[in-house]
C-alpha cells in the first residue's frame, strides 16, 4: 500500500521515532510518504494520501488528519502515542507500533460518525465531543495558566493524573449555570454542571462520561450532570486521579440533532476552545450539533 504516516514526532516521547516508524512501514512492504505535524503546510500532505493515512500521535493529530479526510473514502489507521488516546479506545486500537504496522493489510474497516458544531465561531467538525461547563471551564484555567493548549504534554506520564486533579478542584467550587438544551427537539433546559455532547464513551484525560457512545450509530450521548450529580462526579475523578475506573451513570439523552444557548460560556469543541457569544453573529450564543454518519472510515484490528 502508499501510505502517508501522519506523525506528531512530540507524541510518546519521541518514541519510536520518524526514522524507525518509516523503516517499519517499508519492511512491511509499503511506500511511504512522511509528513510531521510540526510543519508547516503538513495538510497539502493530505491532498493526495494514497491508500492509508497512518496516524501517529494522540486525539489532537487523529482530528488534524481526520479534518481533510471526510467524505473522501481514504481510510485511517491509528498509532496511539498520546496520553489520552480516547478515539483509539474507543476503536478498540492498541499495541505497539510493529503490531500495528503488521496488522494494517489484515485489519477490518470500520465507519466513524462525525459530529458538525455551528456557534459564533463558524462551523467546525469534531470526533469527541462538544461541552460546557466543569470540562470546558478546566480547559479554559489550564490555558491562562500555562499560557497553551491541552495538547501541550503528549509525553509527560503525569499529565493525565495532574489534570485530573485540576478538574476535581474546579468542580468544588463551580455552580451550575443555566443553558437551554434542546434534543431533538425536546426540551432539557436547566442548571448543569457540566453537558457533553458525546460521539465517543471519553473525553480530556480519560473521563468516561458516556460508556454507551457509539461513534456508528448516527446518534450523540448528551450527558447531563446539574447540582445532583455533584458528588459522583467527584467521586468518580476522585477514584481516576488514583487509578481506578469506576462506573459513571449520569443522566444521558441521545439524539441526532442539539441545540444549546449559553451566550458568553467556554465551550470545547474537542481539544479547542471556543466562546459563543465572544464576537457579534447571528448565531448569538447558539450552538447547533449535528451528525454527519459514516463520515469518515477506520482500519482497526
Amino acid at each position: 500500500m502508499h501510505v502517508t504516516l501522519l506523525h506528531n514526532p512530540l507524541a510518546g516521547g519521541g518514541v519510536p521515532s520518524r526514522h524507525e516508524l518509516v523503516r517499519s512501514l517499508m519492511a512491511a512492504g509499503h511506500a511511504v510518504c512522511y509528513q510531521s505535524t510540526k510543519e508547516k503546510g503538513y495538510e497539502k500532505a493530505l491532498d493526495e494520501p494514497g491508500d492509508l493515512v497512518l496516524v501517529a500521535g494522540g486525539d489532537g493529530t487523529v482530528r488534524k488528519a481526520a479534518g481533510h479526510l471526510l467524505r473522501r473514502n481514504v481510510p485511517l489507521a491509528l498509532l496511539p502515542l498520546g496520553t489520552a488516546n480516547n478515539i483509539a479506545t474507543a476503536l478498540g486500537v492498541k499495541g505497539s507500533a510493529d503490531q500495528v504496522i503488521a496488522g494494517l493489510t489484515s485489519s477490518g474497516r470500520l465507519r466513524f460518525d462525525a459530529g458538525v458544531a455551528k456557534g459564533a465561531w463558524g462551523e467546525n467538525h469534531f470526533l469527541e465531543a462538544v461541552g460546557l461547563g466543569l470540562f470546558a471551564v478546566t480547559m479554559c484555567l489550564v490555558d491562562a495558566r500555562a499560557n497553551h493548549r491541552e495538547g501541550r504534554a503528549d509525553h509527560e506520564d503525569l499529565g493525565l493524573t495532574r489534570d485530573l486533579r485540576f478538574l476535581n478542584r474546579v468542580l468544588r467550587g463551580l455552580r451550575p449555570q443555566g443553558w437551554h438544551v434542546e434534543v431533538d427537539g425536546h426540551d432539557l433546559s436547566g442548571d448543569y454542571l457540566l453537558c457533553e455532547v458525546m460521539n465517543t464513551p471519553s473525553i480530556g484525560p480519560n473521563l468516561r462520561l458516556a460508556p454507551r457512545a457509539d461513534f456508528g450509530d448516527g446518534l450523540f450521548d448528551v450527558v447531563l450532570a446539574t447540582e445532583r450529580e455533584r458528588e459522583q462526579l467527584a467521586a468518580y475523578v476522585a477514584a481516576r486521579v488514583v487509578g481506578d475506573d469506576p462506573d459513571l451513570d449520569l443522566p444521558t439523552r441521545r439524539g441526532q440533532r442539539v441545540r444549546i444557548t449559553a451566550a458568553g460560556a467556554e465551550v470545547h469543541v474537542d481539544d479547542e476552545l471556543e466562546r459563543p457569544g465572544a464576537q457579534p453573529s447571528a448565531m448569538g450564543g447558539l450552538i447547533e450539533l449535528s451528525v454527519e454518519q459514516g463520515a469518515l472510515e477506520f482500519l482497526v484490528p
